[in-house]
């Protein structure tokens, strides 16, 4: 299977899972912190399946737009959206700004950072 394919895959198994987090966990560790932990990876796969970034640059980015995500929630931008579309822009969003949000985002990007390395230095093979 090609490497995009991988993680489009890997981006289908996060968003079940956090799918599942949102709908069945409404407060606890697992819902703040882990669903935190968890969406980088999840926006890492979804970058690197549909764009062709170095593994650098798909982490940075995916760090960026996350960071950006969680420093809009200072200005709720929700409240812009019509009553319809409130509840699904608060998922998507978030509702309000948490500077341990960002540290599990970091985290979250580390850990993808480090399984990138781990699997590359796995599965490559030295050149002949």
């Amino acid at each position: 299977m090609p490497k995009r394919g991988i993680y489009f895959l890997l981006f289908l198994l996060l968003l079940g899972v956090e799918i599942a987090i949102a709908k069945f966990l409404k407060t606890g560790f697992i819902r703040a912190y882990l669903g935190d932990f968890l969406v980088v990876m999840l926006l890492y796969c979804l970058l690197m399946s549909t764009l062709k970034p170095s593994v650098k640059t798909g982490l940075v980015l995916t760090l960026a737009i996350a960071f950006a995500i969680e420093l809009l929630q200072l200005v709720d931008l929700t409240r812009f959206f019509p009553q319809e579309y409130k509840q699904l822009a608060t998922l998507i969003l978030g509702s309000q700004f948490s500077w341990l949000d960002l540290q599990m985002y970091v985290l979250g990007i580390i850990c993808a950072g480090i399984t990138e390395v781990v699997l590359h230095k796995r599965y490559s093979f030295p050149s002949t």
